[in-house]
Formats: structure tokens, C-alpha cells, sequence
């Protein structure tokens, strides 16, 4: 019995390093990736990958507006990530990058009008970017 407990242990060891190894959430190499994987993070509620494909600048703004309702930046993205979010990905085309900085065009199921987001490279990696910047 005690050595099922310990080879049970050692998977589940090796099992989280790998999973580490792997880095966890897919790094955003596009714009248009960044968008996609918001949006499932958001779906998911998923606040650990929501804080990495979101810009510096973006999380600052909502960590101050979670501050001033005196609750935690975590509690604010998964409650706020929620608010219109559609049912399904939300059509995209017509990305444009400039040097840091790109746009995304985006359609919501049942609308007409397009929206545009925006997008900062930062470390490397494309964030979504609702503020400044």
C-alpha cells in the first residue's frame, strides 16, 4: 500500500513539473491570438491567464477600480469578464500592427457593427490593452 502512495505521489510530481515546463497558457504571438485566449480565459474564468494576456497599463486600471470598490483584482477580473461576454468567439479580422502597438477587429454574434480592440507587445507577447498606451 505504501508504495502505491509514493508512486502516486511521484506522478503527480512529475505530472506538475511537466505542466510547468510547458509554461502553462500558450504565449500570445499575434494579436489575434492574444483575443482568443482573453476571451476563453474569460469564459473560463480563468484570472491566472486573464493577468498575463492583459497589458500592465490595463491591469493597473482595474486593479485601482477593484481598490476603490475594496475588493480583490482577482474577484474584479472574474466578476467583470463576465459582463457581456458572448456565447461563442467573437468573429475577427483586419488585424493591423505598427511597431508595439496593433488593432483587431471584432464582431459579436447577432451584431452588425464592428468593434476594434487594441494591443501592446510587451516582454515579447501581445496584450489586450484597454487603456493608455
Amino acid at each position: 500500500m505504501k508504495i502505491r502512495q509514493t508512486t502516486a505521489l511521484v506522478v503527480a510530481a512529475l505530472i506538475t513539473i511537466a505542466l510547468a515546463a510547458c509554461g502553462g497558457a500558450k504565449k500570445a504571438s499575434t494579436p489575434t491570438e492574444a483575443f482568443k485566449t482573453f476571451y476563453t480565459a474569460a469564459k473560463g474564468k480563468d484570472v491566472a491567464t486573464l493577468k498575463k494576456v492583459m497589458s500592465k497599463a490595463t491591469l493597473a486600471g482595474m486593479e485601482a477600480e477593484a481598490k476603490g470598490e475594496k475588493i480583490s483584482l482577482d474577484e474584479f477580473l472574474s466578476r467583470e469578464s463576465q459582463k457581456g461576454l458572448p456565447t461563442n468567439v467573437p468573429e475577427t479580422r483586419n488585424e493591423k500592427i505598427e511597431g508595439d502597438k496593433a488593432t483587431l477587429e471584432f464582431k459579436r454574434e447577432g451584431a452588425t457593427n464592428w468593434s476594434t480592440a487594441s494591443f501592446v507587445k510587451e516582454d515579447g507577447d501581445w496584450k489586450v490593452n484597454f487603456g493608455p498606451g
